[in-house]
């Protein structure tokens, strides 16, 4: 009776469980190592992992030399999801940015600036609101931090976390933070946040070095949430100089 009742609740709190696959990859604007087009296989990671949520830095929307490169639409269309584009620079036939992208409609979306200096790149923190189901909405957000400054980074995490501590709704956070964990902008995230990859030595960058991880998926512990697996895609190193990264989350 005892082992019937206990299959009972697990099976009971197993049915509970809602489970998010969630990539993040800098794409190094859309070319590879060997300055060609990478988005063929960049859209073979995310038709290999079938991830539910992507957040992609690294991205163009520009229409130069006769080409168009409008890198989230083309993704998008290419692997059936919706999406969202942040510009954060203005380039020469348009712009660079970020994007999230859902297998899910987003619901809302907010495109928030982030702080630096005068004369600094702009960066860009990139939000939407997904209803998951009846069951679960969560806010979906993604960032890539400035590479130059560390004042700038630093600032910039800070921000992020005091931004999304305030959020109603549970918040899966990804972003090219530029810093490993052992940097002072990694420290806003120690407290309320729990790193996918936490105690990972994995270089997320292909030339890296052990302890070199510089590519985040981060989930509010606040939330009752547990990260089933964490995976540094490897099986591209041609792709770019940053490895994919694919967290599964479960929400409890």
């Amino acid at each position: 009776m005892l082992l019937t009742c206990l299959a009972g609740m697990s099976a009971s709190s197993a049915d509970k469980v809602i489970t998010i696959r969630v990539l993040s990859f800098n794409i190094r604007h859309g070319e590879d190592n060997f300055g060609e087009s990478n988005l063929r296989s960049v859209i073979q990671v995310i038709k290999t992992y079938k991830p539910h949520v992507v957040a992609l830095q690294g991205v163009d929307s520009l229409a130069l030399g006769g080409k168009l490169h409008y890198h989230m639409r083309q993704i998008a269309l290419q692997t059936n999801m919706y999406y969202v584009y942040g510009a954060t620079d203005q380039a020469e036939g348009g712009s660079q940015g970020i994007g999230l992208m859902s297998v899910w409609p987003f619901e809302k979306t907010q495109k928030i600036g982030l702080p630096s200096r005068p004369g600094s790149n702009p960066r860009l923190l990139l939000c939407g609101l997904i209803r998951e189901s009846e069951k679960l909405t969560f806010r979906f957000c993604n960032a890539q931090l400035d590479y130059a400054s560390q004042l700038d980074r630093g600032l910039q995490s800070a921000y992020v976390n005091q931004l999304l501590g305030e959020s109603i709704q549970p918040v899966v956070l990804a972003m090219d933070m530029g810093v490993k964990p052992t940097e002072q902008p990694y420290f806003s995230f120690r407290k309320n946040w729990f790193d996918a990859a936490r105690g990972s030595q994995l270089s997320t960058r292909v030339d890296g070095i052990p302890g070199e991880r510089m590519d985040y998926i981060f989930i509010q512990e606040k939330t009752r949430v547990r990260v089933g697996n964490y995976k540094l895609i490897r099986e591209f190193p041609e792709a770019s100089s940053h490895y994919p990264i694919l967290a599964t989350i479960e929400f409890l």
